[in-house]
Order: structure tokens, then sequence, then C-alpha cells
């Protein structure tokens, strides 16, 4: 009977030490070799069961197995990545000299000049000329299409039917322009024949001319000038018309110009007088210092430039020195013979606004930033103080003239 109690009590101690040993193991893994290699519960059991049937060596290498933290550290870790190694590139074109070491240590900073000017040329470099050209052909486009509508509007011109279609529209204006510019054309002549009529009047007794007849017989003068010009414009290229009117309005004649443009070319020659007065003060004071000590036009006229006086008179200021100075004589000439038409006629007291404000713009005086209600006093004090000049001495009426242009320029009224 000992034996087999011993026996069993011997089995009972080995099996309580298997099922420690397999709860050991199962504990085991489940803390470190389960979670990291993620079995599912069915390998667990299995891993237990076959784990009774071990030697006890190998149940004990397995009860024994890694820390967690380089379990952890091995699995998180990935490898490192090796990149392919890349050529450097190689830059051909020079560099920039690299700064002294003085010069790293305290930064400059770019005048303010500097910077205005850098500012201006990047503004002027955005603008290509391309763009400028392109703002240009729509600033005459424009100016086109206002010219047309106003004219239509005043009745030069006959509006397109409504309704038609952009291409008729086109012709149809095209169609009308030509018209007006033939009518131009022949109005020149009808006005050559007027002109004769006037002279042939005076010519057989009858009364003298008046300033609105010399003023007619002038501008028609002018217009048979610009007549072989401006009709071979109108046959070979009618549509730089527009450009014509912009650029170069001393070739249309008068009988051709629309009113808005008209009224355009009588606004730049006024800003081109306003400008000049600004810019050549110093030239008018030395004409006045030199007209109070010289007597005659020739000695007053020494040592100042031609282009401000020819400019502010609405003269060609492109032609040579001795041309602009034979044009100002025949100016100042013209304007005596217009003094004595004005005083005769009351001083002008009939002159409507855009007369007497063309009466100012012949005798160099601004109108531009000037009211309307001071021209009429500007016209009497020109010709009051001519008409005294005349009175106290014979001297010359020219210089006395440019005595008063220099003035009026200065301002002293």
């Amino acid at each position: 009977i000992f034996p087999e109690r011993k026996l069993t009590v011997l089995v009972r101690i080995s099996s309580s030490a298997a099922r420690c040993h397999s709860a050991v193991v199962k504990a085991a893994h489940q803390r470190h070799v389960l979670p990291s290699h993620l079995l599912s519960n069915g390998q667990r059991v299995h891993l237990v069961a076959s784990a009774r049937q071990f030697s006890w060596s190998s149940s004990r290498l397995a009860s024994n197995p890694q820390s967690p933290e380089k379990l952890t550290q091995s699995d998180s870790s990935p490898p490192p990545l090796i990149l392919p190694q890349r050529k450097h590139k190689v830059e051909l074109k020079p560099g920039p000299v690299k700064p002294q070491a003085s010069d790293l240590g305290s930064p400059t900073t770019a005048p303010t000049s500097l910077q205005k000017d850098s500012t201006a040329l990047q503004s002027n470099t955005a603008t290509t000329p391309s763009t400028s050209h392109a703002n240009t052909n729509e600033g005459v486009i424009e100016a086109a299409k206002h010219d047309y509508a106003d004219a239509s509007q005043h009745g030069n011109l006959a509006p397109a039917p409504e309704g038609s279609s952009r291409i008729y529209t086109l012709y149809h204006q095209a169609k009308e322009l030509f018209k007006f510019y033939v009518r131009g054309l022949k109005l020149i002549f009808t006005n050559w024949r007027r002109v004769r009529e006037m002279q042939e009047r005076v010519r057989t007794g009858g009364p003298p001319l008046t300033r609105w007849e010399t003023k007619f017989i002038q501008t028609s003068k002018e217009d048979r000038l610009k007549l072989i010009p401006f009709a071979m414009i109108i046959l070979i290229i009618e549509e730089i018309i527009p450009l014509i009117v912009l650029y170069a309005p001393f070739i249309l004649p008068s009988t051709c110009i629309l009113p808005t443009q008209k009224d355009r070319i009588d606004a730049k020659k006024r800003e081109k007088q306003r400008v000049l007065v600004q810019s050549y003060t110093d030239a008018f004071a030395q004409l006045v210092e030199n007209a109070a000590t010289s007597p005659a036009l020739e000695s007053t006229l020494a040592g100042v430039p031609m282009k401000p006086l020819t400019g502010l008179l609405g003269l060609s200021t492109f032609t040579p020195s001795f041309m602009q100075r034979s044009a100002l004589k025949r100016h100042l000439k013209l304007l005596g013979e217009d003094d004595a038409l004005l005083l005769r006629e009351h001083n002008g007291a009939h002159l409507t606004p855009s007369e007497l404000r063309r009466a100012l713009f012949e005798r160099g005086i601004l109108t531009d930033e000037v009211p309307e209600s001071l021209w009429r006093s500007r016209l009497d004090w020109w010709l009051s103080s001519v008409e005294k000049a005349s009175e106290k001495s014979a001297g010359d009426a020219a210089l006395e003239r440019l005595k008063l242009i220099a003035r009026s320029a200065l301002g002293r009224f």
C-alpha cells in the first residue's frame, strides 16, 4: 500500500508542477511573445498544449523571455532608409562675388534715392512696348468713336440705322467720314471764291475788311496750302486720319476737322503754352530786362532762346533758330494789324468766348487756369498798353508787343 500511495503523491506533484509550469509559460507568452507576434486564441492553446511535452531544459529556456524594452525597441525602430546619392548640379554661369568678412558683419542699407530709382525702373520695365502701343491704339479708337458720336449729334455725320450689324455700322461710318472729308475739300474752293469777292469789294472802293473777314482770309490761305497733302492722305490711307488729329494736327485743313477734334487740338496747344511758361521763366525775365535797356528788337532777342517765344505764340518750334526768328517777326506784324482792327471795333466787344480765347492765345496770354470773367480784362489790358505805347513814342511797335508778351508770361498785368 505504501508504495502505491507514494506513487500517487509523486504523480500528483508532477501533475501540479506541470500545471504550474504551463501556467507560467502561458503567462509569459501572453505578456511578451504573443502580443508581439499577434497570435490568435487557437494558436495560443496549441502552444500551451505542446509546452507540456517539452523537456525541462527547453521549458526553462522558454520561461526566460527577453525584456519587453528590447523587444519594443527592436520592433518599433525600422532599419534606416539608404537613399541613392545625387550628383551636385554644376552651375556654368559665374556666381556673384562673395563679400568679405568685414562686410558680413555690418549690413548696409541702400540709399533712398537708389531705392526710388530702382522702383521707378521696375515700374517702367513693367510697361512693355507692346502694352504702351496697345494703350495708344485703344486711346485712338475711343477718341475716334467719341468724335463720330458727337458729330452725329450735331448733324455733321449721319448716324447708322438702328439695329444695324457691326460690319454695316463700320461701313456706314467709313462712308460718312469719306463724304465729310470730300465736302471739306470742296468747301476750301468755296471759301476761296468768297475771299476773292471780299478782296474785289475792297479794291472797288467798298467798305474795308472787318476783323472776322481778315481772319477768314488768313484761314482760307492756310487751308489751300494743306489741300494737296491732305487729299493724298484721303485717297491713299484714310484710316490714319485719327492719328493725324492726335500727333500732326497742322496737316488738317480747318474745313476737314470735326468739332471735338478741333477742341482737342486747341487744348493741346494751350497745354504746350502753359508748360513753356512754367519751364522758361528765366528766359522771359531776361527778355524783360533786355527790352528795358535795348531800343531795337534784334538786340532785345540777343541771348534769349527762341523756343519759348515761338511756342508761347503757337508757332513751330522744330525749325532752325533763324526761321523761328523770322516767323516771330511776321507774327508780331500780324498782331499789330489785329490790334488796330480790335481798337476800331470797340476793343473787340463783339467777340464770342471762343474768339476771345483765340485772340488771347495768339498774344501768348494763358486762359486755361484763368476764369472766363478775366479774359475780357486781359484783352483790354493788352489793347490799352499798346495804345498808350503808340501815343507816347513812335518806337518799334513789335518791340512793345514783345515786352507785353514777356510780362504776361511772368504774370505782370
